[in-house]
């Protein structure tokens, strides 16, 4: 073999293992922590408030209509007003294309150099923001209760969990353990399964590198007024309200090829 067929051979190997690499980089769970799975997307300030998408007493008796009113009128506006206050704090990041979703803020706020004060109200609010329109999002009064069967999304809890029952219960599980007041969430970890995780606060799993895929919120205001602090009803009573077919959407932007 001459000299110059063997630097072509070497050269085609180099260039295969460049596009393999390549097509792991581009598969990679990590390109899914920028992207916007719920809407509103854009990251300029001000965002607006997600309208609730039913109306407010569609979900009784599961919740109620002066919770949801309470919830989304008062809660999740003013997260979204006091993210909006840090955000005009923090428009130098955003100079950063990859900085263009409240997500690619998130995920990255430990290096976008804000000072303290500003970074934390945007870690509370800012995560307030993205669970809320996340749970809101993602229940109906007569949505998709399960994941389609033979979906990518039914095929990946099977894979992770064993089944939607051993998924549910875990899920279940987290959020009554939730010591105060936080969030459970299935989430794509970067290993490209499915996990539950339980965060404090409005803590957002991105900080985590997790993509949160769906959240329940067990903060008192999201049950106490219909359930005093019976919190465990509340997350029984969700499953009859959830909606999983825009979380087989968000599954599908960022699933591991």
């Amino acid at each position: 073999m001459t000299t110059t067929m063997m630097m072509m051979m070497m050269m085609m190997m180099i260039t295969m293992m460049m596009m393999m690499m390549g097509m792991a980089m581009a598969n990679s769970p990590n390109d899914g922590l920028t992207t916007c799975l719920y809407e509103p997307c854009d990251s300029q300030a001000p965002v607006p408030l997600p309208p609730l998408p039913y109306p407010y007493d569609s979900l009784e008796p599961s919740i109620d209509n002066q919770t949801m009113t309470f919830h989304h009128d008062r809660h999740f506006a003013g997260y979204t007003k006091k993210m909006n206050a840090a955000l005009e704090k923090m428009a130098a990041a955003m100079d950063d294309s990859s900085n263009s979703t409240i997500e690619g803020l998130m995920s990255s706020l430990s290096s976008l150099g804000a000072d303290p004060d500003t970074s934390l109200a945007f870690q509370n609010n800012g995560g307030g923001f993205l669970n809320h329109k996340m749970y809101f999002a993602t229940m109906s009064p007569d949505g998709q209760r399960t994941p389609t069967s033979d979906s990518a999304l039914e095929k990946a809890i099977v894979a992770s969990f064993g089944s939607f029952d051993k998924f549910k219960e875990e899920m279940s599980t987290a959020a009554k353990g939730v010591f105060g007041s936080g969030w459970a969430f299935l989430v794509l970890n970067q290993d490209g399964q499915l996990a539950v995780v339980a965060n404090p606060n409005q803590n957002s799993p991105l900080m985590d590198s997790l993509i949160p895929l769906l959240g329940i919120d067990v903060w008192e205001h999201a049950y106490y007024l219909l359930r005093g602090p019976d919190r465990g009803a509340y997350v029984d009573a969700w499953w009859d309200v959830v909606d999983f077919a825009p979380v087989e959407q968000a599954f599908e932007k960022v699933a591991p090829a």
